[in-house]
């Protein structure tokens, strides 16, 4: 049987894999057959998740790190090349933190960490898997970035959230362009309000009726965390293999109203 989103050719790095959507994306790229460099700065979450997928016949490699620290991130990507026994052919960048401040509560401080994790962090990663020693250019790469609904649409007390969630669509398309004579494709997703532990913690600010109002808002409800996971994984197949450049809104219909 044909599986067009088949990874079994493919080792892919992935940030943010301790929980939610990045937890998501990599259990479902090693049942589909990928070699993975896995990511965070959650210790235990990377413990259990490598737990999880230790009896795979894929390559695993985990490693706790701080995203700030790009040499560190630069050298773990290097290194495990030889562990994986593979050239990267795919980049997730799914690790984030939210922000709810409204504009007069918000120092320099605050927003730098927000753009930090969120924005640059991806633009230091691309840079690396860009360089002669991430992607090898026999095979067609694939970058793909977690931007938001909030990348799209305004909302109020979001705004250095939306900020670092907007650079990444912009930074989506420049790199689509810059980056396609080096066989690398970069699209993004933006999803909308996603039953993860970061939208747990974001509804204990609000009250009861909070998680009631932002399920009104998606016409199709909450989304899960594999809602994302598949359009990512599609978006690392050969089956998006003449896609770059793209936002892909997976948001239950939030932005279509």
């Amino acid at each position: 049987m044909i599986n067009p989103m088949s990874m079994y050719d493919k080792t892919v790095i992935v940030t943010g894999a301790a929980s939610g959507i990045g937890r998501e994306t990599a259990v479902l790229l090693y049942k589909l057959g990928a070699n993975l460099l896995l990511l965070d700065i959650d210790e235990s979450g990377l413990n259990s998740l490598e737990k999880e997928l230790e009896n795979s016949n894929n390559k695993i490699v985990c490693a706790v790190v701080d995203l700030n620290d790009f040499e560190l991130v630069k050298k773990i990507i290097i290194d495990s090349r030889e562990k994986l026994n593979s050239v990267y052919t795919g980049l997730v960048h799914c690790a984030g933190i939210p922000s709810i401040s409204p504009l007069r509560t918000i120092s320099n401080d605050h927003y730098e960490k927000v753009m930090r994790i969120n924005s640059q962090a991806g633009l230091n990663l691309a840079k690396i898997f860009a360089g002669k020693k991430g992607h090898d250019m026999s095979k067609q790469g694939s970058i793909v970035f977690i931007s938001s609904v909030y990348g799209l649409v305004g909302s109020s007390a979001n705004v250095a959230y939306a900020m670092s969630k907007a650079a990444i669509v912009g930074m989506t398309k420049s790199l689509a362009i810059e980056l396609a004579n080096k066989k690398i494709r970069v699209n993004c997703v933006a999803p909308g309000f996603i039953k993860t532990n970061m939208a747990d913690n974001v509804n204990l600010l609000f009250d009861n009726n909070y998680a009631d109002i932002i399920e009104r808002m998606h016409p199709l409800g909450w989304g899960e965390a594999l809602d994302i996971a598949n359009a990512v994984v599609f978006l690392l197949s050969d089956a998006s293999k003449w896609t770059t450049g793209a936002v892909f809104n997976i948001d239950g219909g939030y932005t279509a109203q």
